[in-house]
């Protein structure tokens, strides 16, 4: 089995592919991808994974995007020596619950810091037209990036995401 992961050394979903793969042991050819450089965005990343996001897994040519599909695929295909798919029916929805909650709640709140502490710099000395073309460039962050301008996300809405964070601790403690 070949395994290489396109991804970016940052990105909480990349770090969550790279640990699953650490954990089963399963040797991957790494290719970091400069997300402020827009390699992400280039076409031939595009033809691999049309959202312009990381991370993208390629097992002997077979392309898998999105890292709660990653893991889960891994799984499938790797079940040891670690699984992360439990046994019974029951458990393995509980399991799907619980990544597609991680999905919806703190992995889409913490992009609004995140965003805001690593990419704001940038996007500030951009001018309005660069940044418009820019957020206009990205298949699935776009609305996102709009949202967030060059002047990043106010005060109420860290807060908020912040508030959601809390809550996902609540939740998982």
């Amino acid at each position: 089995m070949s395994f290489i992961l396109y991804n970016a050394p940052q990105s909480t979903c990349s770090q969550r592919v790279r640990f699953v793969l650490n954990a089963k042991r399963l040797p991957f050819e790494e290719k970091k991808l400069d997300l402020l450089a827009g390699d992400q965005l280039k076409p031939e990343y595009l033809a691999l994974n049309p959202n312009g996001v990381v991370p993208t897994l390629d097992h002997d040519g077979n392309i898998v995007i999105d890292s709660s599909v990653i893991i889960e695929y891994l799984d499938e295909v790797a079940p040891g020596p670690e699984t992360f798919t439990p046994d019974t029916p029951v458990a393995r929805a509980k399991m799907r619950a619980l990544m597609r909650f991680i999905d919806e709640m703190p992995a889409a709140a913490v992009r609004v810091p995140t965003f805001n502490l690593a990419f704001l710099p940038r996007f500030a000395a951009m001018s309005e037209e660069e940044f418009l073309a820019f957020a206009e460039s990205k298949p699935l962050r776009k609305e996102f990036m709009l949202a967030m301008g060059r002047k990043g996300f106010p005060e109420k809405e860290m807060n908020a995401a912040l508030e959601r964070m809390r809550r996902t601790y609540e939740r998982m403690h």
